[in-house]
């Protein structure tokens, strides 16, 4: 599931990718080797990448990190739509400065181009107004809103 999720963003494949039970983790060569000489199975090992949940793959952030460096699929957003995207709100056209995407699965970038997160061109990305043009799907402050 995971190859399917990489392949929206990019042809090439990530190297030491790892499902371990339903999660996808990425594990150095070192590792991996140890873990086949062990005779139980972790719960997890590595850098985590992503699950799946109700047969449907769920990116995490390092995953989108690692696109982000692979990938032309971004947008690029002013800073007053860094902080709302990041307080999980979605992006209206005419904050959005750079589009190297006009439909489907996004990385949204700062002006820097520092991954915020995920989304889902939902409008025309061109036009210059204050529709909500891209859902957020996933961003960078998901983390904290969930440790209330």
């Amino acid at each position: 599931m995971i190859d399917t999720f990489v392949g929206k963003f990019t042809p090439k494949k990530l190297e030491g990718v790892k499902k371990i039970g339903r999660e996808y983790c990425l594990i150095p060569e070192k590792v991996s080797s140890m873990m086949g000489k062990i005779s139980i199975t972790p719960e997890f090992a590595g850098i985590f990448l992503g699950e799946v949940r109700r047969k449907e793959f769920r990116p995490g952030l390092a995953l989108l990190e690692r696109l982000a460096g692979m990938s032309g699929k971004k947008i690029f957003v002013d800073d007053k739509a860094c902080w709302l995207f990041l307080c999980g709100r979605d992006l209206m056209a005419n904050s959005i400065t750079r589009a190297d995407a006009d439909k489907g699965l996004v990385l949204v970038q700062n002006g820097n181009d520092e991954n915020l997160g995920l989304g889902r061109i939902i409008g025309n990305v061109k036009e210059k107004t204050t529709r909500i043009v891209v859902k957020n799907i996933l961003d960078r402050g998901d983390f904290l809103r969930r440790e209330r």
